[in-house]
């Protein structure tokens, strides 16, 4: 049994209002998510308050928050054990994924977001060193931005590996550097603390997180909130890969142009390049 019929079979269901219905729509199409998450943190992705996420916990015949989110954590447990996502959400999994991501994209695109996206390339552009750290689906994105940012000219570090190896490069930054932190779905106690060195560092600290609610944004000058939903219950990066983008378009100016174009010739020169006549 799917979650979205698991629910709608509880009595209480039918009775629902549409600030419920959003919380709801969360636990269905995020339920990975849901299932350790806190009522403050499902009430910020449904868009609604606390108490609205409570009440539809009551009113399907729940005590609260708790005795769902345990009850959907069974039932999301033995979904991936049976390896049985549920005809409804199989059918058109390809346009539904394409259609969740472009909403995605839509939804990154706030005055608030976008502010904090200029601020982040600004931080790199005027920074000594830029050290990138993040763990888990987080260091896809990463990559890119470390990847593409250090053709352009800048220097970026990736500090993907164990903690202790980006406890080092943490250790190294000081006030003229930049930290960026990703972080998708849970958030590690390691990255957490390697943060807090960054901003106590003082280092500028730009993050890029799903959650605005997320522990990190204490630590953070900068943060762009990126959304995450996806269509099998796993995390979408689309949005965030498209907010590393973003930040990597404001870096384009003349003196980026002319080191990514030392970069190419560099690699014409050792012949690297397997292009076709």
């Amino acid at each position: 049994m799917t979650i979205e019929a698991w629910l709608a079979g509880r009595k209480g269901y039918e009775a629902l209002g549409p600030q419920a219905g959003r919380v709801v729509d969360v636990l269905v199409r995020a339920p990975q998510f849901a299932t350790y998450s806190s009522a403050r943190e499902v009430a910020e992705r449904a868009g609604v308050n606390v108490s609205t996420v409570v009440r539809t916990a009551q009113q399907l015949g729940f005590e609260g928050w708790t005795d769902l989110r345990q009850e959907l954590r069974t039932h999301y447990l033995d979904s991936v054990t049976s390896g049985d996502p549920g005809p409804s959400r199989t059918t058109d999994a390809a346009g539904r994924t394409l259609r969740q991501d472009a909403a995605n994209i839509t939804a990154l695109t706030t005055e608030e977001n976008l502010r904090a996206i200029r601020a982040t390339a600004e931080a790199i552009r005027s920074a000594r060193r830029t050290v990138v750290i993040g763990s888990g689906s987080g260091a896809g994105p990463a990559h890119v931005l470390g990847h593409l940012g250090t053709i352009m000219g800048h220097d970026i570090q990736l500090a993907l590996g164990s903690a202790t190896t980006q406890a080092v490069q943490i250790t190294r930054l000081r006030k003229d550097d930049c930290l960026i932190v990703l972080n998708v779905w849970r958030l590690t106690r390691a990255l957490r603390g390697l943060t807090r060195m960054g901003r106590e560092s003082g280092a500028t600290v730009c993050v890029l997180t799903d959650l605005r609610s997320s522990p990190l944004a204490e630590d953070a000058h900068h943060m762009i909130v990126t959304p995450i939903e996806g269509v099998q219950g796993t995390a979408s990066l689309t949005a965030m890969v498209a907010a590393v983008q973003a930040i990597l378009g404001e870096l384009t100016d003349t003196d980026s142009s002319r080191a990514a174009g030392r970069v190419q010739q560099a690699w014409n020169n050792l012949d690297l390049m397997d292009d076709q006549p």
